[in-house]
């Protein structure tokens, strides 16, 4: 067994290096472990891993014929039946999962495998509180049954439920259905905090089988090394943009959401997410960026966010969410353990350079979470580094004072910064900029604060009458840029348009009198609205940002809200 795990060890050790030497000592180690039984749960995992990084970055053809061969039947394995239980969470295929699903998620679950999900009940803390719930999710004629008889909620469900759908399965249907939803909110759904527990079978996401077959293999031929990117030429790179139709729209949709459950995770992005509006970005060395829209109306007031898988040679490596206004764009960069260390800073320059070219944003910024505020796997992992690196710093001046202090430091060779000193740095974010330095974009114009100032406006004239405002709004709204709300052509709008111009009317109203604006700027802010409802959100940030009066305005009204606070 020692021997085995010699064996393991070795082929850890050969993770970056390539070559045809390299290459026949993997395929030699592979065909053993292949047929033998490891001794340790943390071993079977640690195998695992090696696998789905050579599939990512394989050696060559027998190589990789040999990993895929493995992960297909790793579920199989005797080691992992022996330890399945010890690996639960890990995604790994043949094991359980438990985790407090999205509502949609769960949803989502139980129409993919809902023969596997059920409530874990052992770990319901809110129990209590669902039995009241269920009266509102059964029908008014069953709520004397709810109200008089005394059962627990395991008990209501199980009596409710169809003989062929779990506990699980009941529940989130229930709380989807169309009659529940005027009467139950997602945010009833979230203070129950319901845990679920998926078991392993056939069609249970896994990170095994996370896989989308590329057209083409980048195999690797040279040792991986560290080498610094420059972003500023990155940013040019030349990527393809390939749209998709809507049944691999449906597929990419369903990757990246089992991605997430598969790692016990959850993103609005993906759980909400538009199968009308997915694309792939191809860029080099084997890398593809899958962007995901989100439904109109799961989308942000003003921003434009695309939720993202990083794939490379098809492997699922990372995921994140790129968000953008003012022709600036956000980025949230998540590269999954097993995969880091190894071209991260190439992995993130297609990131970038994707939304530079998606969003035409010439100013990039990291939130303060993602280096390590509030988050002590970034302040271990060292992640403000990672940016600093690249060119990122902060704009605060006592912020920047500091970084360039560590910048300094660290051209002493064995020179670390402290924990203490990166958690200070990482109050701040980070910029990154191609063009010039400006102050309009996020998040040092925070749409926050400019919706605290529309709240304030609707509050000074209409208090507790908020619908009845919000549809004055909209009718002064449209008597403004001469829109005819009955009028025909606009019942061709989509309730996308529609829903947007609803909710946009109040802030158009708060920070501007746009009646005053020349015709052709009125017509394109009926385009900026209806677009924000549109198929495609890439289209209303591009308008936004080229409506010059319009991004001034926005900006002029965060920045007075923000100094009212």
């Amino acid at each position: 067994m020692a021997s085995l795990r010699s064996q393991l060890e070795r082929l850890e050790s050969l993770r970056g290096s390539f070559g045809a030497p390299a290459a026949r000592e993997k395929l030699e180690l592979l065909v053993d472990l292949e047929r033998r039984s490891l001794g340790r749960a943390a071993d079977v995992g640690r195998l695992h891993e090696a696998l789905c990084f050579s599939r990512a970055w394989p050696d060559n053809p027998k190589v990789l014929k040999i990993v895929n061969r493995m992960l297909k039947n790793f579920s199989a394995r005797d080691d992992l039946n022996r330890f399945a239980g010890a690996l639960e969470n890990s995604g790994i295929a043949g094991t359980d999962i438990r985790f407090r699903f999205y509502r949609v998620t769960a949803e989502w679950l139980a129409e993919r495998c809902g023969d596997a999900l059920h409530i874990d009940w052992n770990e319901f803390e809110a129990a209590d509180r669902l039995t009241r719930t269920l009266e509102s999710l059964a029908l008014f004629s069953e709520r004397g049954a709810l109200q008089q008889f005394i059962y627990d909620a395991p008990d209501w469900i199980d009596r409710m439920r169809a003989g062929d759908e779990t506990d699980a399965a009941f529940l989130v249907r229930r709380f989807a259905s169309a009659e529940v939803n005027g009467a139950l909110s997602d945010s009833a759904y979230d203070e129950l905090e319901v845990p679920f527990h998926l078991s392993a079978s056939a069609t249970t996401p896994t990170r095994t089988q996370e896989y989308l077959r590329p057209r083409s293999i980048q195999y690797q031929r040279r040792n991986i090394g560290r080498k610094a990117v420059d972003l500023r030429k990155a940013a040019n790179r030349r990527i393809r943009f390939e749209t998709v139709n809507h049944r691999q729209a449906g597929r990419l949709v369903d990757l990246a959401r089992s991605a997430m459950v598969a790692r016990s995770r959850d993103l609005d992005a993906f759980a909400y997410a538009s199968t009308d509006d997915v694309m792939r970005a191809h860029c080099r060395n084997g890398i593809q960026i899958l962007l995901i829209g989100m439904l109109p109306e799961k989308r942000y007031l003003l921003e434009c966010e695309y939720g993202y898988l990083m794939l490379r040679n098809g492997v699922v490596v990372g995921y994140g969410t790129g968000t953008g206004l003012f022709g600036s764009c956000q980025i949230a960069f998540n590269l999954f353990p097993t995969f880091r260390g190894a071209e991260t800073t190439e992995l993130y320059a297609a990131v970038l350079a994707t939304f530079h070219k998606l969003f035409d944003a010439d100013t990039f910024s990291v939130d303060a979470y993602q280096i390590g505020a509030d988050n002590e796997e970034a302040i271990d992992s060292g992640a403000w580094w990672f940016y600093a690196r690249m060119g990122f710093r902060p704009r605060d001046k006592e912020a920047l004072q500091l970084a360039d202090s560590e910048l300094r430091k660290a051209e002493k060779k064995g020179y670390r910064s402290s924990k203490a000193t990166l958690r200070k740095l990482a109050e701040y974010p980070l910029y990154f900029s191609l063009g010039r330095k400006r102050q309009d974009v996020l998040p040092m114009v925070c749409t926050d604060t400019l919706s605290l100032g529309v709240l304030d406006y609707v509050s000074k004239r209409f208090g507790s009458q908020r619908e009845e405002g919000a549809r004055r709004c909209s009718m002064e709204l449209a008597a403004a840029l001469g829109v005819d709300l009955t009028d025909e052509s606009t019942d061709e709008w989509t309730a996308g348009e529609q829903l947007m111009w609803h909710r946009l009317s109040p802030v158009i109203a708060a920070i501007a009198n746009v009646a005053e604006w020349p015709q052709k700027e009125r017509d394109a802010l009926v385009g900026v609205i209806r677009a924000k409802g549109g198929v495609y959100e890439r289209d209303y940030l591009k308008l936004f940002d080229k409506h010059k009066r319009l991004r001034r305005a926005v900006v002029a009204f965060a920045v007075d809200a923000a100094e009212r606070a």
